[in-house]
């Protein structure tokens, strides 16, 4: 009597199924722990940004004892310090014929207030802990309170303002240092901004691409 063999066609035609359906799991959890993993390592590099609560003014004509000047501050009114190295600030005005001009500040830079002596666009109001005058004699040299440096570190309380207060004996008594930071040249006499004007202001935290300030500031 001959004996009876199974039709293995049909064993092979169950398994096949099977292992592709394991194969495209084990590529699928494979490909998601990538995924995951990469997302991670994003994650964990990207630095959070500060939370501060800041406060931007910009005034026509702040007095300085014997004159009066454009001038600008910006205030930390409370939260985490701001290493100003890591802070990007942009501003947009739209000058009397309608053009709109954009001003940008990121690092540190000197600006020429009068004939040898320079100043940074801004820089921290706080002589107790930056000893010396902001102003410099060389446009190589730097300061602590400069923003943009290492050493300039914005805390609740502090004050980033502009070289206004030494610009007495300046032509036309410009403030060169503001002037710089809006991008209206070295003598902004037809840009010139006065009160009830609106300036955007947008500061970023440049290691976490985040936006810490951004509002219309009206000029006072």
């Amino acid at each position: 009597m001959r004996k009876q063999y199974p039709d293995r066609s049909l064993k092979d035609d169950g398994v096949s199924p099977v292992v592709g359906v394991m194969l495209m799991l084990s590529v699928t959890i494979i490909i998601a722990a990538i995924v995951s993993a990469t997302a991670g390592s994003f994650s964990s590099s990207q630095k959070p940004a500060p939370s501060a609560v800041l406060e931007v003014h910009f005034y026509e004509n702040k007095s300085y004892g014997t004159f009066s000047i454009n001038s600008m501050t910006i205030e930390h009114i409370s939260g985490s310090p701001l290493q100003t190295k890591d802070l990007s600030i942009s501003t947009y005005f739209r000058n009397e014929s309608g053009q709109l001009i954009k001003g940008t500040l990121s690092g540190e830079m000197s600006v020429e207030i009068d004939s040898g002596h320079y100043s940074a666009p801004l820089f921290i109001n706080d002589q107790d802990r930056f000893e010396g005058s902001p102003l410099q004699h060389s446009s190589s040299a730097r300061h602590r309170s400069w923003f943009g440096n290492s050493s300039a570190v914005l805390m609740a309380g502090d004050v980033l303002v502009t070289p206004a207060q030494f610009c007495g004996s300046v032509g036309d008594h410009e403030n060169p240092g503001l002037n710089a930071l809006l991008n209206l040249g070295e003598k902004a006499s037809d840009d010139r901004y006065k009160a009830g004007d609106v300036i955007t202001v947008k500061i970023v935290h440049i290691p976490s691409g985040q936006v810490i300030f951004d509002k219309d500031v009206v000029v006072v």
